[in-house]
Protein backbone atom coordinates (compact mmCIF):
# COMPACT_ATOMS: atom_id res chain seq x y z
CA UNK A 1 0.00 0.00 0.00
CA UNK A 2 2.66 2.23 0.53
CA UNK A 3 5.73 2.15 -2.21
CA UNK A 4 9.04 4.00 -1.00
CA UNK A 5 8.47 6.87 -2.77
CA UNK A 6 5.53 7.78 -0.84
CA UNK A 7 7.25 6.63 2.46
CA UNK A 8 9.80 8.99 1.48
CA UNK A 9 7.38 11.72 1.10
CA UNK A 10 5.36 11.08 4.60
CA UNK A 11 8.00 11.14 6.48
CA UNK A 12 9.97 13.80 4.64
CA UNK A 13 7.12 16.38 6.53
CA UNK A 14 7.37 14.16 9.96
CA UNK A 15 8.85 17.17 11.79
CA UNK A 16 6.65 19.67 10.12
CA UNK A 17 3.99 17.05 11.40
CA UNK A 18 4.87 17.87 14.58
CA UNK A 19 5.37 21.52 14.61
CA UNK A 20 2.58 22.16 13.15
CA UNK A 21 0.24 19.76 15.45
CA UNK A 22 -1.32 18.49 12.27
CA UNK A 23 -0.59 16.73 8.95
CA UNK A 24 0.19 18.85 5.95
CA UNK A 25 -2.06 19.43 2.90
CA UNK A 26 0.36 17.23 0.91
CA UNK A 27 0.43 13.86 3.61
CA UNK A 28 -3.69 14.68 3.56
CA UNK A 29 -3.19 14.48 0.13
CA UNK A 30 -2.33 11.02 0.03
CA UNK A 31 -5.08 9.28 2.33
CA UNK A 32 -7.35 10.96 0.03
CA UNK A 33 -5.93 9.88 -2.44
CA UNK A 34 -5.69 6.25 -1.44
CA UNK A 35 -8.97 6.45 0.68
CA UNK A 36 -7.49 5.59 3.36
CA UNK A 37 -10.08 7.33 5.63
CA UNK A 38 -12.38 4.72 4.06
CA UNK A 39 -11.33 1.15 4.43
CA UNK A 40 -14.51 0.16 5.91
CA UNK A 41 -16.78 2.09 3.95
CA UNK A 42 -18.82 0.49 0.76
CA UNK A 43 -17.73 1.47 -2.60
CA UNK A 44 -21.06 2.18 -3.47
CA UNK A 45 -20.20 5.35 -1.49
CA UNK A 46 -16.70 6.20 -2.67
CA UNK A 47 -15.31 3.45 -0.54
CA UNK A 48 -12.33 1.38 -0.32
CA UNK A 49 -13.78 -1.70 1.53
CA UNK A 50 -11.17 -4.37 2.50
CA UNK A 51 -11.00 -7.30 4.94
CA UNK A 52 -10.51 -7.19 8.32
CA UNK A 53 -7.46 -8.51 8.20
CA UNK A 54 -5.99 -6.37 5.55
CA UNK A 55 -7.56 -3.38 7.10
CA UNK A 56 -5.44 -3.94 10.31
CA UNK A 57 -2.00 -4.45 8.09
CA UNK A 58 -3.01 -1.27 6.31
CA UNK A 59 -3.21 0.92 9.70
CA UNK A 60 0.07 -1.02 11.21
CA UNK A 61 2.05 -0.06 8.12
CA UNK A 62 0.49 3.61 8.13
CA UNK A 63 2.04 4.01 11.70
CA UNK A 64 5.06 2.30 11.15
CA UNK A 65 5.42 4.96 8.04
CA UNK A 66 4.37 8.03 11.01
CA UNK A 67 3.16 8.09 14.12
CA UNK A 68 0.75 10.57 14.14
CA UNK A 69 -0.29 9.94 10.37
CA UNK A 70 -0.58 6.14 11.30
CA UNK A 71 -3.37 7.38 13.92
CA UNK A 72 -5.12 9.50 12.02
CA UNK A 73 -5.49 6.88 9.62
CA UNK A 74 -7.10 4.13 11.56
CA UNK A 75 -9.29 6.67 13.90
CA UNK A 76 -10.20 8.00 10.38
CA UNK A 77 -11.26 4.23 9.08
CA UNK A 78 -12.55 3.14 12.01
CA UNK A 79 -15.47 5.82 11.81
CA UNK A 80 -16.88 3.74 8.61
CA UNK A 81 -18.46 0.98 11.19
CA UNK A 82 -20.74 3.98 11.38
CA UNK A 83 -22.18 3.23 7.74
CA UNK A 84 -24.81 1.26 9.01
CA UNK A 85 -25.31 2.38 12.07
CA UNK A 86 -26.23 5.70 11.12
CA UNK A 87 -29.90 6.65 9.45
CA UNK A 88 -29.51 5.55 5.58
CA UNK A 89 -29.96 8.67 3.80
CA UNK A 90 -27.27 10.58 6.27
CA UNK A 91 -25.07 7.96 5.93
CA UNK A 92 -25.15 8.14 2.23
CA UNK A 93 -24.52 12.00 2.85
CA UNK A 94 -21.70 11.86 4.75
CA UNK A 95 -19.48 9.25 3.22
CA UNK A 96 -19.68 9.94 -0.09
CA UNK A 97 -17.81 12.72 0.47
CA UNK A 98 -14.26 12.89 -1.18
CA UNK A 99 -12.83 14.31 1.76
CA UNK A 100 -14.85 13.43 4.76
CA UNK A 101 -13.35 13.16 8.31
CA UNK A 102 -15.32 11.71 11.40
CA UNK A 103 -13.70 12.99 14.15
CA UNK A 104 -15.31 12.85 17.76
CA UNK A 105 -15.23 10.67 21.09
CA UNK A 106 -17.18 8.17 22.44
CA UNK A 107 -17.27 9.26 26.25
CA UNK A 108 -21.06 10.41 27.63
CA UNK A 109 -19.93 13.76 28.71
CA UNK A 110 -22.71 15.45 27.13
CA UNK A 111 -26.74 16.18 27.67
CA UNK A 112 -29.13 15.76 25.15
CA UNK A 113 -32.50 17.16 25.89
CA UNK A 114 -35.17 15.48 23.65
CA UNK A 115 -37.51 18.41 21.66
CA UNK A 116 -39.81 17.95 18.52
CA UNK A 117 -37.96 16.22 15.86
CA UNK A 118 -34.59 16.09 17.18
CA UNK A 119 -32.38 17.27 20.32
CA UNK A 120 -31.01 20.10 21.71
CA UNK A 121 -26.99 18.98 22.84
CA UNK A 122 -24.59 20.86 25.10
CA UNK A 123 -20.94 19.45 26.18
CA UNK A 124 -17.79 19.02 25.77
CA UNK A 125 -15.35 15.94 24.57
CA UNK A 126 -11.96 15.71 24.97
CA UNK A 127 -9.24 13.94 22.59
CA UNK A 128 -11.09 14.16 19.61
CA UNK A 129 -8.35 12.93 16.88
CA UNK A 130 -7.84 15.02 13.97
CA UNK A 131 -10.27 17.71 14.64
CA UNK A 132 -9.24 20.18 12.68
CA UNK A 133 -9.70 18.24 9.84
CA UNK A 134 -13.26 16.51 10.24
CA UNK A 135 -16.12 17.37 8.23
CA UNK A 136 -18.73 15.70 10.37
CA UNK A 137 -18.34 15.28 14.71
CA UNK A 138 -19.72 12.39 16.26
CA UNK A 139 -20.00 12.25 20.34
CA UNK A 140 -22.17 10.46 22.91
CA UNK A 141 -24.78 12.20 25.26
CA UNK A 142 -27.40 10.89 27.82
CA UNK A 143 -30.45 12.04 27.52
CA UNK A 144 -32.03 14.35 29.79
CA UNK A 145 -34.63 11.96 32.17
CA UNK A 146 -34.27 9.00 30.30
CA UNK A 147 -30.62 7.71 31.06
CA UNK A 148 -29.79 6.16 28.05
CA UNK A 149 -26.86 7.41 26.06
CA UNK A 150 -27.00 8.27 22.30
CA UNK A 151 -24.89 9.06 19.39
CA UNK A 152 -25.29 12.65 17.74
CA UNK A 153 -23.84 13.90 15.18
CA UNK A 154 -22.29 17.48 14.25
CA UNK A 155 -21.43 19.81 11.70
CA UNK A 156 -17.98 21.21 12.00
CA UNK A 157 -20.37 25.19 12.07
CA UNK A 158 -22.01 23.57 15.23
CA UNK A 159 -18.69 22.34 17.42
CA UNK A 160 -15.95 25.19 18.73
CA UNK A 161 -12.52 22.82 18.90
CA UNK A 162 -10.34 24.38 22.27
CA UNK A 163 -7.26 23.32 20.71
CA UNK A 164 -5.62 21.74 24.36
CA UNK A 165 -3.42 18.59 22.59
CA UNK A 166 -0.96 18.87 24.65
CA UNK A 167 0.69 15.39 24.49
CA UNK A 168 4.29 14.91 24.31
CA UNK A 169 3.92 12.38 21.63
CA UNK A 170 1.00 12.05 18.56
CA UNK A 171 1.60 15.72 18.22
CA UNK A 172 0.35 15.73 14.54
CA UNK A 173 -2.97 14.37 15.55
CA UNK A 174 -4.81 17.64 16.40
CA UNK A 175 -6.47 15.51 19.27
CA UNK A 176 -8.50 18.66 20.80
CA UNK A 177 -11.11 19.19 23.15
CA UNK A 178 -14.60 19.86 21.40
CA UNK A 179 -17.03 21.90 22.90
CA UNK A 180 -21.11 22.25 21.71
CA UNK A 181 -23.70 24.60 23.12
CA UNK A 182 -27.40 24.27 22.54
CA UNK A 183 -26.81 22.66 19.39
CA UNK A 184 -30.34 21.42 17.38
CA UNK A 185 -29.74 17.59 16.14
CA UNK A 186 -32.88 15.77 13.94
CA UNK A 187 -32.95 12.64 14.82
CA UNK A 188 -32.29 11.18 11.75
CA UNK A 189 -28.62 12.43 12.86
CA UNK A 190 -28.06 10.33 15.86
CA UNK A 191 -27.98 6.46 16.25
CA UNK A 192 -26.42 3.60 18.21
CA UNK A 193 -23.30 2.40 17.40
CA UNK A 194 -24.65 -0.76 19.11
CA UNK A 195 -27.71 -1.45 17.58
CA UNK A 196 -26.70 -1.47 13.39
CA UNK A 197 -29.61 -1.00 11.11
CA UNK A 198 -27.12 -3.19 8.39
CA UNK A 199 -28.15 -1.44 5.06
CA UNK A 200 -24.89 -2.38 3.67
CA UNK A 201 -24.18 -5.86 5.04
CA UNK A 202 -20.34 -6.39 4.55
CA UNK A 203 -19.06 -8.78 7.26
CA UNK A 204 -17.33 -6.21 9.21
CA UNK A 205 -20.45 -4.86 10.09
CA UNK A 206 -21.30 -7.95 11.74
CA UNK A 207 -18.12 -8.13 13.75
CA UNK A 208 -18.27 -7.49 17.40
CA UNK A 209 -17.73 -3.77 17.82
CA UNK A 210 -14.85 -3.84 21.09
CA UNK A 211 -12.53 -6.50 19.69
CA UNK A 212 -13.03 -4.54 16.41
CA UNK A 213 -11.98 -1.29 17.54
CA UNK A 214 -9.30 -2.26 20.20
CA UNK A 215 -7.59 -4.40 17.26
CA UNK A 216 -7.20 -1.06 15.47
CA UNK A 217 -5.55 0.42 17.88
CA UNK A 218 -3.17 -2.11 18.78
CA UNK A 219 -2.14 -2.63 14.93
CA UNK A 220 -1.37 1.46 15.19
CA UNK A 221 0.89 0.54 18.15
CA UNK A 222 2.53 -2.22 16.34
CA UNK A 223 3.22 -0.32 13.54
CA UNK A 224 4.60 2.72 15.54
CA UNK A 225 7.15 -0.07 17.68
CA UNK A 226 8.23 -1.90 14.22
CA UNK A 227 9.83 1.86 13.15
CA UNK A 228 10.98 2.17 16.58
CA UNK A 229 12.90 -1.31 16.11
CA UNK A 230 14.07 -0.38 12.59
CA UNK A 231 15.56 2.49 13.97
CA UNK A 232 17.05 2.23 17.11
CA UNK A 233 19.02 -0.72 14.91
CA UNK A 234 20.00 2.14 12.04
CA UNK A 235 21.15 4.43 15.10
CA UNK A 236 23.63 1.61 16.36
CA UNK A 237 24.75 0.78 13.57
CA UNK A 238 25.93 4.20 12.68
CA UNK A 239 27.62 4.26 15.80
CA UNK A 240 29.24 0.83 15.05
CA UNK A 241 32.83 2.15 14.08
CA UNK A 242 32.83 5.15 16.56
CA UNK A 243 32.14 2.48 19.23
CA UNK A 244 34.35 -0.06 17.90
CA UNK A 245 37.02 2.27 17.82
CA UNK A 246 36.63 3.96 21.78
CA UNK A 247 34.17 1.37 23.62
CA UNK A 248 35.13 -2.42 22.43
CA UNK A 249 32.39 -4.48 22.79
CA UNK A 250 29.30 -1.53 23.41
CA UNK A 251 28.24 -2.17 19.96
CA UNK A 252 27.50 -5.93 19.91
CA UNK A 253 25.72 -5.32 23.67
CA UNK A 254 23.24 -2.79 22.65
CA UNK A 255 22.85 -4.58 19.33
CA UNK A 256 22.33 -7.72 21.29
CA UNK A 257 19.85 -6.05 23.57
CA UNK A 258 17.43 -4.90 20.77
CA UNK A 259 17.48 -8.33 19.00
CA UNK A 260 16.33 -9.56 22.65
CA UNK A 261 13.62 -7.33 23.50
CA UNK A 262 12.87 -7.20 19.85
CA UNK A 263 11.93 -11.35 19.57
CA UNK A 264 9.38 -10.97 22.23
CA UNK A 265 7.24 -8.77 20.63
CA UNK A 266 7.59 -10.36 16.58
CA UNK A 267 6.56 -13.51 18.60
CA UNK A 268 3.49 -11.61 20.32
CA UNK A 269 2.39 -9.79 16.89
CA UNK A 270 2.59 -13.24 14.88
CA UNK A 271 -0.21 -14.13 17.67
CA UNK A 272 -1.91 -11.45 17.08
CA UNK A 273 -2.33 -11.68 13.12
CA UNK A 274 -3.30 -15.42 13.46
CA UNK A 275 -6.15 -14.53 16.75
CA UNK A 276 -7.42 -11.56 13.78
CA UNK A 277 -7.21 -14.41 10.65
CA UNK A 278 -8.84 -16.73 12.55
CA UNK A 279 -11.61 -15.08 13.69
CA UNK A 280 -11.98 -13.28 10.32
CA UNK A 281 -12.01 -16.77 8.95
CA UNK A 282 -14.84 -17.85 11.16
CA UNK A 283 -17.07 -15.12 10.57
CA UNK A 284 -17.23 -14.64 7.01
CA UNK A 285 -17.86 -18.85 6.42
CA UNK A 286 -20.74 -18.18 8.90
CA UNK A 287 -19.29 -19.91 12.20
CA UNK A 288 -19.91 -18.10 15.63
CA UNK A 289 -16.64 -16.36 16.88
CA UNK A 290 -16.51 -17.35 20.53
CA UNK A 291 -16.58 -15.51 23.69
CA UNK A 292 -12.87 -17.11 24.32
CA UNK A 293 -11.53 -15.68 20.40
CA UNK A 294 -12.92 -12.59 21.31
CA UNK A 295 -11.46 -12.43 25.04
CA UNK A 296 -8.08 -13.64 23.55
CA UNK A 297 -8.40 -10.77 20.73
CA UNK A 298 -8.38 -8.09 23.18
CA UNK A 299 -6.12 -9.90 25.58
CA UNK A 300 -3.59 -9.74 22.32
CA UNK A 301 -3.96 -5.93 21.52
CA UNK A 302 -3.28 -5.23 25.08
CA UNK A 303 -0.14 -7.92 24.94
CA UNK A 304 1.36 -6.93 21.98
CA UNK A 305 1.21 -3.25 23.35
CA UNK A 306 2.97 -4.32 26.66
CA UNK A 307 5.79 -5.95 25.21
CA UNK A 308 6.26 -2.83 22.39
CA UNK A 309 6.37 -0.39 25.64
CA UNK A 310 8.50 -2.68 27.58
CA UNK A 311 10.93 -3.48 24.65
CA UNK A 312 11.68 0.15 23.59
CA UNK A 313 11.84 0.94 27.29
CA UNK A 314 14.67 -1.17 28.12
CA UNK A 315 17.18 -0.42 24.96
CA UNK A 316 16.08 3.17 24.68
CA UNK A 317 18.58 3.72 28.12
CA UNK A 318 21.36 2.42 25.80
CA UNK A 319 21.12 4.55 23.13
CA UNK A 320 23.03 7.52 23.96
CA UNK A 321 22.40 11.20 24.74
CA UNK A 322 21.20 11.72 20.85
CA UNK A 323 18.13 9.38 21.37
CA UNK A 324 16.77 11.86 24.39
CA UNK A 325 16.96 15.12 22.20
CA UNK A 326 13.45 15.78 21.03
CA UNK A 327 14.50 16.55 17.20
CA UNK A 328 15.63 12.87 17.11
CA UNK A 329 13.49 10.40 14.82
CA UNK A 330 14.31 8.16 17.65
CA UNK A 331 12.86 10.47 20.26
CA UNK A 332 9.62 10.80 18.16
CA UNK A 333 8.66 7.38 17.81
CA UNK A 334 9.36 6.62 21.34
CA UNK A 335 6.94 9.32 22.48
CA UNK A 336 4.23 8.23 19.53
CA UNK A 337 4.46 4.66 21.13
CA UNK A 338 4.32 5.64 24.66
CA UNK A 339 1.50 7.94 23.85
CA UNK A 340 -0.71 5.35 21.39
CA UNK A 341 -0.24 2.46 23.62
CA UNK A 342 -1.75 4.47 26.94
CA UNK A 343 -5.35 4.06 25.00
CA UNK A 344 -8.03 2.65 27.43
CA UNK A 345 -8.12 -0.23 25.16
CA UNK A 346 -5.04 -1.23 25.30
CA UNK A 347 -4.40 -0.97 28.86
Amino acid sequence: MFDSKTVDLIRSYSNKIETLGELPKEVLDVIYDKKLFKLYVPEELGGNMVSFPEAIKAFEDAAWVDGSFGWLVQIGSGAGFFVTTMELEWAREVFSQHHVYIAGSDRASGVAKKVDGGFIVSGEWKFCSGSKNATVFTANAQIKNEGMTRAFTFTPDQVDIIEDWDAFGLKGTNSHTIRVEEAFVPDYKTFDVLKPHFHFDDPIYHYPFLPFAAANIAATTIGIARHFFEEAKAHVQQKKELWNQYEPGRFDQVMGKINKMEQPFIDEVEKFHQAIERSWNKHVNGQPISEDDLIDIQDLCKSVAEHAVHGAQVIFRYLGMAAIMESSHLNRIYRDLLTASQHKLLI
